[in-house]
C-alpha cells in the first residue's frame, strides 16, 4: 500500500506540473506584441495620439507623442474575424484584419494615414455673408453635482477611454466658447486629455467634429476645469455630444472621477481605444458649455429658456476647492525657418525663466492666462498668452530693425572691403580668393596667405605642385602611385613621423584627396592657408592646412566700370552681350561634355563608368548623368537603376534632393520625385517652401486630394501662427497655385489674392525654382518690342526683401495675352557651396484653363556674372 500510495503521489505531481505547464504556456505564448509608429501619408511626418486597438474587443491603446506605439494584447481572446483599427481626427481610418497583425508580431511597423479631405475654399475665401454674435452667452448641458453618479478611470487607465455625455439644445447655430466639468479625485501627477466633440444625431458618437487636437494637461486634484474652445472656432447647429478621452499618464497611478449630474441624460463610456461604445440613458455627467448664438444681422437675440442651468451649488457639492490647472508650455523657436538655441523664455506673471536646447525647443510652467516672453540677441521680442487648452508653443522670431543716428567714423587702417566690393575687384585684385565661407582679401583677411595668380604660373606647369613648386614657403610634395599623377602635397609637419596632407577646396566644393581631375590651364588662382587660426574653420579636414583653387570657368567677375547694381531694372537696349545655351555648355565638366557627343547608348555608358569611381561623390556629376541618361536613353534598365541608386545618395542634402526632383519632373517621374519631396519636408518640416513643392508635386502626379490637403494644411498652421508672414514671391506662387486649383472666380478672391491676380482669362505662367536657396539670382524679362524688365532674389517686393539663405526658392510671373517672342534671361551670381545651381522653369501657356499645356526646361547654372539667354517663347 506504501508503494502504491507513492506512486500515485507522483504520479499526481506529474500531472499537476504538465497541467501547470499547459496553462502557463498558453498564457505566455498568447500575448502577441504589435509595435510600430503612424505617419502622415502625405508628408511622411509622424502623428502623436493616434487610437489604435481591436474594434469593439477592448483592446487598444494611443500612439506617444512621436507617433510610436507598443500594443500589448491576448491572441487568445481574438479570432480571424477581428479587425484592428487606427483612426486620427482629420485622417481616414485605417484597418489590419488580425491575421496580418498576427504576422507583425515583434516587428516595427509604419503605418501611414490618408488626410481627410479639407475644404480650400472655407480657408482661402471670405464670407459673403457676414455673422455677427449675440451679446449674451448661453450655457448649455449639465452643472450640478450629484450625489450618486459620477465617471472614473481607475487602475491601469487604458489609453483611448472616453467619458462623454450628450448635450441638447435648441436648433440655432452656435459657437462653442469653453468646456467644463468637476474633478472629485485625481491622484496622478498629471494627465494629458483630448476633449472630443460628436455630432449628437446618432445613436453612438462617431462623427467628430473638429479636424483639430484638443488636448489639455490635467493637473487639478480636486475642483473645477475649464478648457478653452474658441481658437478652435467650433461651431453647431443641433444637439451634440462632448467628452474627454486619456492619452497619456504621467506616473504611476491613475485613479481619476469626475463629478456626475443627478438630472437624467444621456452619456457613453468606451474604457479603451476602438473599445465598444456603452450607452447610459439615465446618467449624464457634469459636462457644460458656454455658447454664444450666431445670428443674422437683422435678428434679434433670443432667449432660450430651456437652456438655463443649475448654479446654487453648496460648498460641499463643489467639494473642497475649486483648483487652478498648472501645465506645462513647450515648444520650438524659430528664426528663418531655422531653429534657435539660447531664446530666452520668461514667464512674466511668475518670474519663471528657461532657454531654449541645441534643438531649439523649451519647456516651461505656465497658469491660464500667463504671459511669456521670448527675446533673443538682435531679434524682435514677441509675448504669447496662455490659454486652458494651450500645452505647446511655437514662435518665430524675426530680426530687429534698428534705427543709428549719424556716425562718422575716421581711422588710419586700411579700409576694409564688403563682399560686394572685394567680388567687384576680383579680376583685377590678385590678392583677392573665393572661398566657401566668402570671399578673402590677402592684405586684410587677419592671418597669413599665400595667392598665386595665373600670371605667376610658368609655361611649362604640367600639374599642381609644379605650379604651387617654389613659390610657397615651407612646401613639400610626395608623388604616390596612381595613375591619375596625384602627389600628396604637405604644407606643414614636415619633422613629424606621420604629417598630414593637405586639404582642397574647388570653386568652393571640398574635395577629398588630391584633385587630379583639374585642368591645369583652366586654374585662375591658388591660396594657400597653412597657419592653424587660418584653417579653424575648416574643423579636422583642415588639419594639414587648406589649399584653395579657383579655376577660370566659375569665376567670373565684372570690372569695377561695368559692375551691375542689385536688383535695378534695366532700361538700355538690348545690345548687351547675352550668351547661348551652346556657348553656356563651354564651361561644363569634361564627363558631361563627352557625354553629350556620345555616339550610342554603349559609348555613353562607358563614360560614365570610366568617370564615376573619380566623381561618384561628386553632387553635381550624379544629378548631371541622370538628366542625361533620361534625356536619351530613358528606357533602359541602367536609367532606372541608375534613378533608383542616385536617390539614396546624400540624404539629407536638401540642395541635391531638390535638383534630382526637377531633374525627375522634367522627365515626367512625378511618381519618384514626389517621394524626394516628401524627404525634403522631413528634413525642413517648418518650410512654407517645403508644403508648397510636395502639394504641387502631388497635383503633378495626379493626386489632386493630398495636393488640395497639403495647402489647406498651410494656410490653417498659417492662421494658427505657425509659420511667419512670407515674402511676396513664394505667397503668389502658392495663391495662384489655389485660386486654379479650385477654379475660384475672380469677383469672390481674398483680397490677398485678388490683388494679385489679373482678371484677364489668357494667359500665361512663368515658375521659377531653383535648388540652392543661398544661390544669387538675376532675371530679365524681355518683351517682343525689347522692352525689358528684371527680378533680383535680393531685392523681392515692395520691401526690396533679399530671399537668400531662407528657404525660399521659387517665383512665378504671368504673361497676359499672346506670350510669343518673349526671351528670359539670367545672370547668375553664384552660391555659398561653389557647386553648380540648378534652375527649373514651367512655362504654362493657357494656364488654368482645359487646355492648359506646360513645358519644362532645366538648366545648368555654373557660369557667373554673365546674361545667359534661357528661353524664347516662339
Amino acid at each position: 500500500m506504501e508503494l502504491n500510495f507513492n506512486f500515485l503521489l507522483k504520479r499526481s505531481i506529474v500531472i499537476f506540473v504538465w497541467v501547470g505547464l499547459t496553462f502557463l504556456t498558453k498564457s505566455v505564448f498568447s500575448q502577441t506584441v504589435f509595435k510600430g509608429v503612424v505617419t502622415d501619408a502625405d508628408t511622411g511626418l509622424t502623428l502623436p495620439y493616434v487610437n489604435i486597438g481591436i474594434i469593439d474587443k477592448g483592446l487598444g491603446t494611443v500612439s506617444d507623442e512621436y507617433g510610436a506605439f507598443n500594443f500589448l494584447f491576448d491572441t487568445a481572446k481574438l479570432s480571424d474575424l477581428d479587425t484592428l483599427k487606427v483612426s486620427s481626427i482629420g485622417y481616414k481610418e485605417f484597418k489590419l484584419p488580425f491575421s496580418m497583425v498576427i504576422a507583425q508580431d515583434m516587428k516595427s511597423t509604419q503605418i501611414e494615414l490618408q488626410p481627410e479631405i479639407v475644404s480650400l475654399n472655407e480657408v482661402v475665401l471670405t464670407s459673403s455673408k457676414r455673422k455677427k454674435r449675440s451679446k449674451t452667452e448661453k450655457m448649455v448641458g449639465y452643472s450640478f453635482v450629484g450625489q450618486l453618479k459620477n465617471g472614473s478611470w481607475e487602475g491601469d487607465g487604458a489609453l483611448g477611454g472616453e467619458l462623454v455625455t450628450k448635450i441638447n439644445v435648441n436648433k440655432k447655430k452656435r459657437q462653442l466658447n469653453a468646456f467644463y466639468f468637476y474633478v472629485l479625485k485625481n491622484i496622478s501627477d498629471s494627465l494629458l486629455l483630448r476633449v472630443n466633440i460628436y455630432d449628437g444625431s446618432t445613436s453612438l458618437p462617431e462623427h467628430k467634429l473638429t479636424n483639430k487636437n484638443i488636448t489639455y494637461t490635467l493637473k487639478t486634484n480636486i475642483g473645477k476645469v475649464g478648457v478653452d474652445l474658441v481658437p478652435f472656432n467650433i461651431t453647431v447647429e443641433n444637439d451634440f455630444s462632448i467628452g474627454i478621452e486619456l492619452l497619456k499618464v504621467y506616473g504611476d497611478k491613475i485613479d481619476l472621477v469626475i463629478a456626475g449630474d443627478d438630472t437624467p441624460g444621456v452619456s457613453y463610456r468606451r474604457y479603451v481605444s476602438q473599445g465598444e461604445w456603452k450607452r447610459y440613458a439615465k446618467d449624464a455627467l457634469t459636462y457644460f458649455v458656454s455658447t454664444t448664438l450666431l445670428e443674422e444681422e437683422e435678428e434679434e437675440d433670443v432667449v432660450l429658456l430651456d437652456e438655463k442651468l443649475i448654479t446654487n451649488y453648496t460648498n460641499e457639492q463643489l467639494l473642497q476647492s475649486m483648483g487652478r490647472n498648472i501645465g506645462v508650455v513647450n515648444g520650438f523657436v524659430f528664426k528663418e525657418g531655422e531653429r534657435v538655441q539660447g531664446v530666452q523664455i520668461q514667464n512674466l506673471t511668475t518670474g519663471e525663466v528657461t532657454t531654449t536646447d541645441d534643438s531649439g525647443r523649451y519647456n516651461i510652467k505656465a497658469s491660464l492666462s500667463d504671459e511669456l516672453e521670448y527675446s533673443y540677441s538682435n531679434l524682435e521680442t514677441q509675448v504669447r498668452t496662455v490659454l486652458e487648452t494651450t500645452f505647446a508653443i511655437n514662435v518665430a522670431l524675426e530680426e530687429k530693425v534698428l534705427e543709428l543716428e549719424e556716425v562718422t567714423v575716421t581711422s588710419l587702417a586700411r579700409k576694409k572691403r564688403s563682399q560686394e566690393e572685394l567680388y567687384r575687384d576680383f579680376n583685377e585684385d590678385k590678392g583677392i580668393i573665393k572661398t566657401s565661407f566668402g570671399l578673402f582679401s590677402k592684405e586684410t583677411s587677419g592671418y597669413s596667405m599665400s595667392i598665386v595668380d595665373e600670371s605667376e604660373f610658368g609655361s611649362g606647369a604640367s600639374s599642381l605642385g609644379n605650379l604651387l613648386r617654389g613659390k610657397v614657403a615651407g612646401l613639400s610634395m610626395l608623388s604616390t602611385d596612381n595613375m591619375d599623377g596625384s602627389t600628396q602635397i604637405f604644407l606643414r609637419q614636415q619633422g613629424t613621423m606621420n604629417p598630414i596632407p593637405a586639404a582642397y577646396e574647388v570653386d568652393g566644393l571640398l574635395v577629398s584627396g588630391f584633385p587630379s581631375f583639374l585642368d591645369v590651364a583652366q586654374i585662375k588662382r591658388i591660396a594657400v592657408l597653412s597657419g592653424l587660426a587660418s584653417v579653424a574653420k575648416y574643423g579636422t579636414m583642415g588639419a594639414g592646412g587648406v589649399i584653395i583653387i579657383n579655376t577660370k570657368a566659375a569665376n567670373f567677375s565684372s570690372s569695377s566700370s561695368g559692375a551691375p547694381e542689385k536688383g535695378r531694372m534695366f532700361t538700355q537696349e538690348m545690345d548687351e552681350k547675352v550668351i547661348t545655351e551652346e556657348e553656356a555648355r563651354r564651361n561644363w565638366p569634361d564627363f558631361l561634355q563627352e557625354l553629350y557627343v556620345s555616339e550610342n547608348f554603349v559609348k555613353a555608358q562607358e563614360i560614365y563608368n570610366s568617370y564615376e569611381p573619380k566623381f561618384g561623390t561628386n553632387p553635381n556629376f550624379n544629378i548631371d548623368a541622370t538628366n542625361y541618361f533620361l534625356e536619351f536613353f530613358g528606357n533602359k534598365n541602367f536609367t532606372e537603376e541608375l534613378i533608383s541608386k542616385n536617390i539614396k545618395c546624400f540624404s539629407n542634402d536638401i540642395n541635391y534632393l531638390k535638383a534630382l526632383a526637377f531633374v525627375l519632373d522634367k522627365n515626367k517621374k512625378h511618381d519618384q520625385s514626389v517621394e524626394l519631396y516628401k524627404q525634403i519636408l522631413l528634413l525642413k518640416s517648418n518650410s512654407v517652401q517645403s508644403y508648397r513643392d510636395l502639394a504641387n508635386a502631388y497635383i503633378n502626379n495626379n493626386q489632386r486630394e493630398r495636393g488640395e490637403n497639403l495647402y489647406a494644411r498651410y494656410f490653417n498652421l498659417t492662421k494658427e501662427g505657425f509659420f511667419s508672414k512670407q515674402p511676396d514671391a513664394l505667397q503668389n506662387v502658392i495663391n495662384s497655385e489655389v485660386k486654379t486649383l479650385l477654379d475660384i472666380s475672380e469677383d469672390t478672391l481674398d483680397g490677398s489674392i485678388s490683388t494679385f491676380i489679373n482678371k484677364e482669362e489668357t494667359k500665361t505662367r512663368i515658375v521659377l525654382e531653383w535648388n540652392d536657396d543661398a544661390a544669387e539670382l538675376n532675371f530679365q524679362f524681355v518683351s517682343p518690342d525689347d522692352n525689358l524688365s528684371s527680378w533680383s532674389n535680393t531685392m523681392d517686393g515692395e520691401l526690396s526683401e533679399s530671399l537668400l539663405s531662407k528657404g525660399y526658392t521659387s517665383k512665378d510671373f504671368f504673361i497676359y495675352g499672346n506670350p510669343r517672342n518673349w526671351r528670359i534671361n539670367a545672370d547668375y551670381k553664384g552660391n555659398k557651396t561653389g557647386l553648380a545651381t540648378y534652375l527649373k522653369i514651367t512655362v504654362s501657356t493657357n494656364y488654368g484653363a482645359e487646355n492648359q499645356k506646360d513645358m519644362i526646361k532645366i538648366f545648368r547654372l555654373d557660369v557667373k556674372n554673365v546674361n545667359r539667354k534661357l528661353i524664347h517663347i516662339l
